[in-house]
């Protein structure tokens, strides 16, 4: 093997090598921990790979040129694996300090740092690299040139061919570097597109503080290992719209502030191996689009502020744990179309503000906990189209002023609890659909400005009290469908409304008649279809009448 030196170097490696892949299965080994440590770490390492079925982790195609050996922690060197077709092959591509480029068509380019390297590769160089997937391969080597640094790459450098399009895809296909100065690295994102890219790792230590966008559209990437994350900030938008996406490991990311759509459209991501996000102020829309997302683990998330659309769209989500949401304002939309979502746990939401959409569509649950609703100013669109949800605790709704249909589409409700509404202002389609509710308590709608299709479809609903509609501008269509209505007469309207195709008796219509707004000009009640309109004497329509209403029907 050579001198003691040599044999020490690749003990090094090999150490190295042993340490990537016990963090690849999801264990935290730490840059200082001895090789007799090791042993312990991979005990750590449990049957299941932290929840990783290997049957879905990702597999390199075999015909693949192997690369796996050419990069190894402590390097300073990108490696990347590029697929090269019968035309139209650009590579674009930029680092720092002053770099060299092995293109592995046997051309080798110097560049000066932030100078973007550009290269067009030939089909016919590359003969006897055919993969069965139809395209030939290259090896692409970056390097530091001597007395410099390696301390960015962005791959996300457009080509300077004329023409060209914009977004158009690259060839790369497996990426492996390391760089221990490397604070900044690049990609994916919007300028190109890395449509061909399925793994992906980083060796060693680097200085990175911002994980930004770092995969973004990499929709076809399957594989992400890297092993020191600890300098991490914000890892938000890191692996946005990788549908692909099978397995992650992050072993630290405790300095992490931002995590805002860090897994955004992982669709295949099934679960979630722990993440440090003790320092995490913004998880919205985290897990937005997971479908495939059925367990997530316990994070720590004591100081978040922002949760809104944190799982929005996790269909195959069934529960999730006890999350620290103490500090939490923004609650909108957590939960929208988390549609196999059985239970909630009753978060601590004291300080939350906006509740807006917070279970849309979670088409599965049935109860919901008596969340601390105190501050909560928008309720609207809460509880749409839960299907299943049979009943709604008594929610402390004293400050809020939006409840625009808040329970449109909950079918099995029957009864709603008296809310405290005193100043809503919005309260269009607030029981829409609800097609078993066959009653309403005596809201406070003195505030009240819209009240559009607020009982729209309400097929079984008999009764409405005497709401307050003094300061309402908008009525239309608010008893649309409410075929089965007897009773529905408010105090002060000032503004068209209709009745039309209800059950209102005489007795009915002449409460509704006594009970409007007197003064008003080119106003409207219709009462068409109703079976006591019939039996109405002139007297009895003269009561709306002179107060400058028109009765149609």
């Amino acid at each position: 093997m050579g001198t003691i030196a040599d044999k020490l170097t690749y003990l090094g490696e090999t150490k190295a090598e042993i340490r990537d892949a016990i963090i690849s299965k999801g264990v935290v080994v730490p840059v200082e921990a001895t090789f007799r440590d090791y042993a312990g770490k991979i005990r750590e390492i449990t049957a299941d790979n932290g929840g990783i079925n290997p049957e879905e982790e990702w597999k390199r195609p075999d015909d693949w040129l192997p690369i796996e050996d050419l990069v190894v922690a402590g390097d300073q060197k990108f490696v990347g694996l590029h697929a090269i077709f019968e035309d139209s092959n650009f590579v674009a591509l930029s680092a720092t300090g002053n770099y060299t480029v092995d293109w592995g068509d046997g051309k080798i380019e110097n560049f000066t740092g932030a100078t973007v390297a550009y290269h067009t590769y030939s089909y016919a160089d590359f003969e006897g690299t055919e993969s069965v997937r139809g395209y030939r391969q290259a090896i692409v080597t970056v390097t530091p040139q001597p007395g410099q640094n390696l301390m960015s790459v962005n791959l996300q450098q457009k080509h300077n061919q004329a023409g060209l399009n914009l977004y158009y895809s690259t060839g790369w296909l497996d990426i492996r570097l390391s760089g221990q100065y490397i604070g900044n690295l690049v990609v994916g994102g919007t300028t190109v597109y890395q449509g061909a890219l399925e793994a992906f790792c980083f060796l060693g230590d680097n200085i990175i503080t911002s994980y930004y966008n770092l995969f973004a559209n990499c929709r076809i990437l399957q594989s992400v290992l890297m092993p020191n994350t600890s300098n991490g900030e914000d890892f938000s938008f890191m692996f946005s719209a990788c549908y692909a996406l099978k397995t992650v490991s992050l072993p630290s990311t405790a300095k992490g502030g931002n995590f805002n759509y860090m897994f955004q459209g992982c669709n295949s991501l099934k679960t979630i191996l722990e993440l440090d996000t003790s320092g995490g102020v913004s998880f919205r829309y985290m897990f937005s689009g997971c479908g495939s997302l059925e367990t997530i683990p316990l994070l720590n998330t004591s100081s978040g502020r922002n949760f809104d659309f944190m799982f929005d769209s996790c269909s195959m989500l069934r529960k999730v744990p006890l999350l620290n949401t103490a500090n939490g304002i923004y609650f909108q939309y957590m939960f929208a179309f988390c549609s196999s979502l059985q239970t909630i746990p009753l978060l601590n939401t004291v300080n939350g503000k906006d509740f807006s959409g917070m279970f849309m569509n979670c088409r599965t649950l049935r109860t919901i906990p008596l969340l601390n609703t105190v501050n909560g100013t928008n309720f609207g669109w809460m509880f749409v189209s839960n299907y299943l949800l049979e009943s709604v605790p008594l929610l402390n709704t004293a400050n809020g002023t939006n409840f625009n249909n808040m329970f449109e589409g909950c079918v099995s409700l029957e009864t709603i609890p008296a809310l405290n509404t005193s100043k809503g202002i919005g309260f269009n389609g607030m029981f829409s659909s609800t097609v078993f509710l066959k009653v309403t308590p005596l809201l406070d709608t003195s505030n009240g400005i819209d009240f559009m299709n607020m009982f729209a479809n309400c097929r079984a609903l008999q009764t409405v009290p005497m709401f307050n509609t003094s300061n309402g501008l908008s009525f239309d269509n608010m008893f649309g469908n409410c075929t089965t209505l007897i009773k529905a007469t408010f105090l002060g309207t000032k503004n068209s409304i209709s009745y039309q195709n209800c059950r209102l008796s005489r007795a009915a219509l002449v409460s509704i008649f006594s009970n409007l707004a007197s003064g008003v000009q080119s106003k409207t009640i219709t009462i068409t279809n109703n079976w006591g309109a019939l039996l109405l004497t002139s007297e009895d329509r003269d009561i709306a009448i002179k107060k400058g209403w028109t009765i149609v029907g």
